[in-house]
């Protein structure tokens, strides 16, 4: 079966040639709503249109629709070969500049209802065409307004050459064929900026998520190593402006890990990993870090505690680390950790990295020394 475009989903998730089709779909709204206007307007109210630039005006509509119609479905027969299709994209960015300043200079609007509907335009069509094209096609617009409003100032042209007469009485009132164009374009103007926040939400949707996945863990929803380190270096530069600031560093090692994958299988070590992550957030305060630096193994930011504050600190998480259980499959596997503390500023610890590496050194002895312990790095602290 032939495919069908996407329902009930942003746009900014659907392939290119798929927001080609809604784009031009969108703007078959142009000649019809335009175009019915005009014909309405022929027949109801003759007196108020120029006939010949009105018919001049269908003409050039019926072609647009005619070719737009063509290259729809044409587009739709190709989805299921093709990704892209450049001259439906082409043909919509041109054909909606040209509707929009032929209109405008036609009824007098170009710098009123004119340019608000170019800029909503090129608003949604930024999002779902290429850049480079709307940006062309922008500039072109401010080339042309410009030299339309030097013809205007110096009278080369006439003014809304559509009307024989004004669509307003002396009052300054509409006609009322004038307010009901002005509600038509209204409405399409109310379906683009529907379009256009759905759009600019999944922008923002996207970005958060992308923020995310660049400073979360996917598994543990812990900062990631990176993300650890830049605040790393934050509160360490923090520290260094503050003589009486310290940073504790605080590492965690799981204790055989490998030996609960291999008997309890990944997912099993992927319900630890996320045990001894709930433990460990659940025993630090808000504005401590806690990260995973890699594997079984964490890693916690203390800003403002001494290395005395940090051990006992440690030996807290350790406790609670040990009276974790977590249930796999019907069977209980209890947990323990190994961990390592270090403190800024200390004796051979003067950056980020001597802080890491102390605590880690320290990991090292608390897992020769038995596992299930805190060791404390051997620098004393000079604050």
């Amino acid at each position: 079966m032939p495919r069908v475009l996407p329902r009930l989903s942003n746009p900014l998730d659907w392939r290119p040639i798929e927001r080609q089709i809604l784009l031009g779909s969108l703007l078959m709204l142009a000649p019809v709503v335009l175009g019915g206007w005009l014909l309405a307007t022929m027949l109801l109210a003759p007196e108020y249109l120029d006939t010949t630039v009105a018919q001049a005006l269908l003409v050039l509509f019926g072609i647009q629709a005619v070719g737009l119609v063509s290259l729809l479905l044409m587009a739709r027969a190709r989805l299921q070969t093709c990704n892209d299709w450049h001259t439906l994209e082409n043909f919509v960015i041109g054909s909606f500049v040209f509707n929009v300043l032929a209109g405008g200079y036609a009824s007098g609007t170009h710098f009123t209802q004119g340019l608000l509907i170019l800029l909503l335009g090129f608003n949604i069509a930024s999002a779902l065409a290429r850049m480079r094209k709307i940006y062309i096609a922008y500039l072109l617009v401010c080339v042309l307004m410009l030299l339309l409003a030097i013809a205007d100032f110096l009278h080369l042209l006439p003014v809304a050459p559509l009307f024989r007469q004004s669509p307003f009485e002396m009052d300054g009132r509409p006609s009322s064929g004038w307010l009901a164009f002005q509600v038509m374009v209204t409405v399409v103007l109310l379906a683009i900026i529907r379009i256009s926040i759905a759009v600019i939400n999944r922008w923002v949707e996207r970005e958060n998520l992308y923020r995310e996945m660049s400073s979360i863990d996917g598994l543990t929803r812990l900062s990631n190593r990176r993300s650890f380190i830049e605040r790393g270096e934050t509160e360490i530069q923090r520290a260094q402006r503050t003589t009486l600031q310290s940073v504790a560093c605080v590492m965690v090692d799981l204790d055989h890990f490998k030996s609960i994958n291999d008997t309890w299988g990944h997912h099993a070590g992927d319900q630890v990993l996320v045990a001894a992550s709930a433990a460990l957030m659940d025993s630090t305060r808000q504005y401590d870090e806690v990260g995973r630096y890699g594997g079984e193994e964490f890693a916690i930011l203390m800003p403002g505690l001494t290395l005395a504050e940090a051990t006992t600190a440690a030996e807290r998480i350790r406790e609670r680390i040990a009276a974790t259980r977590v249930e796999v499959d019907g069977q209980s596997i209890s947990i323990t950790a190994s961990l390592g503390v270090s403190c800024f500023p200390a004796n051979d610890v003067g950056s980020l990295n001597d802080l890491l590496k102390a605590a880690d050194l320290a990991l090292y002895q608390a897992k020769q020394a038995g596992r299930n312990r805190v060791v404390t790095a051997s620098s004393i602290p000079s604050v």
